[in-house]
């Protein structure tokens, strides 16, 4: 991309929900991990976050602005990740003060979040690069994916050594974050995130909505603890298991047991339902 010739991004955009919508359309530009499902103005409290996703990398928040990054916008980005239990936080804009750099890089030392400041770029052509100015001290999302191989973290699984419901071929670097369980048309998913895990099923099929809530009637509030994480284009329910994922290497074996007796009860109840 030649950038020789710089544009400012008031000059393409006259709202910033405009460079929201493009950005969300090309979240593999940012490198900061593998997302989709990408919801703009997405409720978070009383407030909307720019853009939220997810992915087997997690849960993602992007806040992006034109011009120079503000502390209102860092101060938002540290809220909506809050909330919304983020595993990646991202901060988009033209230019970042010094400050803001030095505290982006400290909130990575102490935090399970991994944080960026991204500059985005544009030139003559209205063609875009993104920089990375602050990021996680060591990029997991390079340094553990390579283009070729098996995930070591499901092997076990897959092996059958935790049970037979979610034995099956070894899962590709590729899509290192879940294993998936199909029954009825619902989706019985184990998902492994850098700080976290949990299972998450799908509703498909007709009249998604309704099949879920006579689904959910299955697991009382008083023994199981779950949330709605609806997409635009998905119905979800995700059930936390651990604060814990595959940065946690020495409790890897804690991890796979219980995020495959969770998912073995919560299909296994599905099963037996009949619904």
């Amino acid at each position: 991309m030649n950038l020789q010739v710089k544009k400012s991004l008031s000059e393409i955009y006259t709202r910033e929900e405009d460079f929201s919508s493009d950005l969300a359309d090309n979240l593999d530009a940012l490198k900061v991990g593998k997302f989709e499902d990408a919801e703009t103005e997405a409720n978070v409290g009383t407030r909307r976050a720019d853009i939220v996703a997810a992915g087997i990398d997690g849960t993602l928040v992007v806040e992006n602005q034109l011009g120079k990054a503000d502390w209102d916008h860092w101060g938002r980005l540290e809220a909506y990740a809050r909330l919304k239990e983020a595993d990646v936080a991202v901060l988009v804009a033209e230019e970042f003060e010094e400050l803001m750099v030095v505290t982006c890089n400290l909130r990575n030392e102490d935090s399970n979040v991994d944080w960026y400041l991204i500059q985005a770029q544009a030139n003559s052509h209205n063609e875009f690069s993104f920089h990375h100015v602050a990021r996680p001290a060591i990029d997991i999302q390079t340094e553990k994916h390579p283009e070729v191989g098996y995930s070591e973290f499901w092997a076990p699984i897959r092996k059958g050594e935790f049970g037979e419901l979610f034995s099956g071929k070894p899962v590709p670097l590729s899509n290192d974050g879940w294993i998936p369980k199909d029954i009825n048309n619902i989706g019985v998913w184990l998902f492994v995130t850098n700080h976290r895990c949990y299972v998450q099923l799908y509703f498909r099929g007709d009249n998604p909505l309704e099949r879920r809530d006579s689904i959910m009637g299955l697991f009382p509030e008083t023994d199981y603890s779950y949330d709605y994480n609806d997409s635009p284009k998905q119905i979800r329910v995700q059930f936390p298991v651990l604060d814990k994922g595959k940065n946690d290497r020495d409790d890897w074996d804690e991890i796979r047991e219980k995020l495959v007796n969770m998912g073995t009860d919560i299909y296994n109840k599905i099963d037996e339902s009949g619904l």
